[in-house]
C-alpha cells in the first residue's frame, strides 16, 4: 500500500473550506477510483496548515494524477485560494485502523 501526504497553506476557514468540498465532492468520486483505500485531511488552524494522507493499492494508482483524484484536489483548492506546498509518497509498512467520532 502507498500513501500521498499533500500538504497546504492558506487561511484556517478556506483550509476548512476546501477540507468540506473535498469531503463532500471529491471522497465520493474517489471511492470508485482504482486502488482508493482511504484519505485522512488535517488541519493545523494555528500554524495555517492541512495535511491530507490518501491510501493506494499501488504506487501506479498513488501517481495517477487524474485516477487518483489530484487534478480535483489542485482544482478545490485553487478555487477556495489554498496553496499546495508539497507531496511525497510512501510505501506503508505498518498500518491500524482507526474510528473517529463526528
Amino acid at each position: 500500500m502507498y500513501a500521498r501526504v499533500t500538504t497546504f497553506e492558506g487561511d484556517p476557514e478556506r483550509l476548512e473550506e476546501g477540507a468540506r468540498i473535498f469531503r463532500e465532492q471529491v471522497v465520493p468520486w474517489l471511492r470508485d477510483a482504482t486502488g482508493f483505500r482511504g484519505v485522512i485531511v488535517m488541519v493545523d488552524r494555528a500554524n495555517e496548515r492541512a495535511l491530507g494522507l490518501s491510501f493506494w493499492t499501488t504506487q501506479e494508482a498513488a501517481t495517477d494524477a487524474y485516477g487518483s483524484g489530484a487534478t480535483l484536489r489542485d482544482e478545490v483548492a485553487a478555487s477556495v485560494g489554498t496553496t499546495m506546498t508539497g507531496e511525497e509518497l510512501f510505501e506503508v509498512v505498518t498500518a491500524q485502523a482507526l474510528a473517529l467520532e463526528d
